[in-house]
């Protein structure tokens, strides 16, 4: 990631100045993880997508135009971080030794740490790497930056950078987020020039020295010696960052799932090249979903869960006939799966199973996610649940028709 385009987050994002000043403190690190069968991009993506389920928040920021060798005109960059916010309470010894207990404002900043996914390997596609950067603010020094006393410091961190690491030059253009002012950009520079003036006159020692070369760490990173505490909200926010990639790798590959079942068979959405899916992915996609049966949805309809194998084999025939563009067939080995889709909440549909030689059968109603709560007497129901009842409705017709036609 650009240095300038560090610059602008610790300052758009309210995080004081880049170096620790006093009451504060920041320290960064990188997570890495294979990312299986989805790319890198398309889960980073994911992430930023739904952010709010993991406890953050997306920080867009925009680059100036730049020209590139292998292409004509410019192009516009543009950048997404994630920012978490949360507070902490600590002790601590200032610089003279004197020990000090303090509530902290503590920021995550996550940033994808990739090559455009054109000039990346296809091992490179599957790693997701990650930089990440906390940063400790003391609450009782709200603006640290306006109170610092720069005498402490002997000179402003000098940025280190992996020679090796893609994109390691400065860029000369900086990197700034939609609700940046030009005011604060002035501030930005006009405090940073500052503290370059005072800090070459000063004879005192470094507030806080860089830490270089130590694994796991890169780019803009500071040892924070005054603030032990820094160190567990750095491994918390790794444990953190780990829970949510993890957790959203499940999300996002549900979801690719989901969307290849509802649209991989129809042929408007041709272009979009999504593939049927598969019986293994059907399976897999139904451990990773919610479902009921319907008899939990509405006790009347227990009756149908007793009906016989060759009853289920006769009513998907039926459903297949009835709803010929919203069904989904899968068939393996005489083992049976037929999705009745919901096109208007597509977040649910009916689900039949059929075994025929273990003679196992169910009826159910699959879910995204959790199923929706059940409204007050007093209230009126979701539109989603409305949606629900009247799909599965129209499959009961169905199976209602499937036992007079079996009457006949």
């Amino acid at each position: 990631m650009a240095q300038d385009t560090l610059e602008g987050l610790y300052f758009l994002a309210g995080l004081g100045t880049p170096w620790p000043p006093p009451g504060g403190g920041g320290e960064g690190g990188s997570f890495s993880v294979s990312t299986g069968m989805i790319t890198a991009h398309q889960l980073y993506n994911y992430i930023i997508d739904h952010a709010s389920t993991y406890g953050m928040k997306p920080l867009r920021m925009s680059k100036a135009a730049v020209a590139t060798d292998n292409r004509k005109g410019t192009a516009d960059l543009h950048e997404y971080a994630l920012v978490a916010l949360w507070n902490s309470s600590g002790s601590y010894k200032d610089l003279e030794g004197l020990h000090h207990h303090d509530d902290f404002d503590v920021s995550l900043v996550v940033c994808h740490n990739a090559a455009p996914f054109e000039e990346q390997s296809d091992g490179e596609r599957h790693l997701l790497r990650l930089r990440f950067y906390v940063i400790m603010t003391s609450q009782r020094e709200l603006f640290p930056h306006l109170t610092a006393d720069m005498r402490r410091f002997k000179k402003l961190p000098q940025i280190y950078r992996d020679p090796n690491e893609p994109g390691s030059h400065h860029s000369r253009d900086r990197a700034e987020s939609t609700g940046s002012s030009g005011d604060s950009q002035d501030l930005w520079e006009e405090r940073s020039s500052e503290a370059a003036a005072v800090s070459a006159t000063s004879d005192g020692n470094e507030f806080y020295p860089l830490t270089r070369g130590r694994p796991g760490t890169q780019g803009l990173v500071y040892s924070s010696p005054l603030f032990p505490l820094l160190n567990n909200e750095v491994a918390s926010a790794r444990k953190q960052i780990q829970a949510s990639v993890e957790q959203a790798m499940g999300h996002c590959r549900r979801d690719n799932l989901w969307r290849r079942l509802f649209h991989g068979d129809h042929m408007a959405l041709d272009k979009l090249k999504l593939a049927r899916l598969s019986f293994t992915e059907l399976e897999e996609l139904l451990q990773a979903v919610q479902s009921h049966s319907v008899g939990d949805i509405d006790p009347q309809l227990d009756y149908f869960l007793t009906m016989s194998p060759a009853w289920y084999q006769s009513l998907i025939k039926v459903l297949l006939s009835r709803f010929p563009q919203s069904c989904r067939h899968f068939d393996d080995n005489g083992i049976q799966y037929l999705a009745v889709l919901n096109q208007k909440f597509t977040d649910c549909f009916v689900l039949v199973f059929l075994d025929i030689q273990a003679g196992k059968t169910s009826l159910k109603v699959v879910f995204r996610e959790l199923l929706p709560s059940q409204p007050q007497a007093s209230s009126s129901p979701p539109p989603q649940l409305v949606s629900m009842y009247h799909h599965l409705e129209s499959v009961v017709n169905t199976a209602c028709y499937n036992l007079w036609t079996g009457l006949l």
